[in-house]
């Protein structure tokens, strides 16, 4: 029996509901047959952020020693969710014959058609660390084997709805390299932009030249995020597009959510 994975409150990623003609022109397109338990799952909720968001892996990965984190899983769309696969897999030099369930930029998880067009495994690539290996020997026992990984940030999560930073605080955070801390800075200010309208601009504007690849893509998904509330302003939006799509490494996010700009 397949467990209920979907984040019922949390609508991004999650694609209008998915239709047999959708399902027809997805596995027409990919030349492939999807898992019935994958379609079984989108005809829920046709992608989105999971509960279960961890896999055990024996192989060691960025993530940990012992498992692969997965936050979302993508849905089926007209020209979206899993048709965006050939895009990406051209984009970061990706396996041929493989279609993305969720990722970006350097880690994946894909269904594996390689060596077969039916009821494929599942694997894991990640591009910065050179591998490519199977987490399940298909989508079923890969999806009932997903679990809630116990981390020390979900406490910092509920620390922070209580939490109320100062500017000082914020810019310390933006200062540093690592990725959970500038996440809970930008989430206040999501849930605090009155007033702060010009700090999140420059502050997004400065993370998106970061060095470091990670904070780059968390940069440009939460300028999506803000954007999306209106609280941007639109000379702000052209400044961040403009440098997403000089950088090679996260050029296809501008296409990705700012195809007007």
């Amino acid at each position: 029996m397949m467990i209920n994975i979907w984040k019922k409150d949390d609508e991004y990623y999650k694609l209008p509901p998915l239709t047999d003609k959708i399902l027809e022109k997805a596995e027409e397109t990919l030349r492939v047959k999807l898992p019935k338990s994958y379609i079984h799952l989108l005809q829920e909720q046709n992608g989105g952020y999971i509960i279960y968001d961890s896999y055990p892996s024996d192989v060691p990965t960025s993530w940990a020693d012992d498992h692969i984190n997965m936050e979302f899983l993508f849905g089926i769309g007209e020209e979206n969710g899993i048709l965006e696969s050939d895009y990406f897999i051209r984009e970061w030099n990706l396996p041929n014959n493989i279609v993305l369930l969720s990722g970006s930029g350097h880690s994946w998880v894909a269904l594996d058609y390689r060596h077969t067009k039916e009821e494929p495994p599942v694997i894991y690539i990640n591009v910065e660390w050179d591998q490519i290996f199977e987490l399940a020997p298909n989508f079923d026992t890969f999806i009932n084997g997903l679990y809630v990984e116990e981390r020390d940030v979900e406490d910092l999560y509920f620390e922070q709805d209580e939490r109320q930073w100062t500017i000082d605080e914020l810019n310390n955070a933006f200062s540093t390299s690592k990725e959970q801390e500038i996440t809970l800075a930008l989430d206040y200010l999501f849930e605090n932009t009155k007033g702060n309208e010009h700090f999140i601009e420059q502050k997004l504007i400065a993370l998106l030249q970061s060095p470091i690849l990670d904070i780059k893509q968390l940069a440009a998904n939460y300028a999506n995020h803000f954007h999306e509330v209106g609280i941007l302003s639109s000379n702000g939006v052209e400044e961040m597009v403009s440098i997403i799509r000089k950088d090679n490494e996260i050029e296809y996010y501008a296409d990705m959510y700012f195809s007007n700009n």
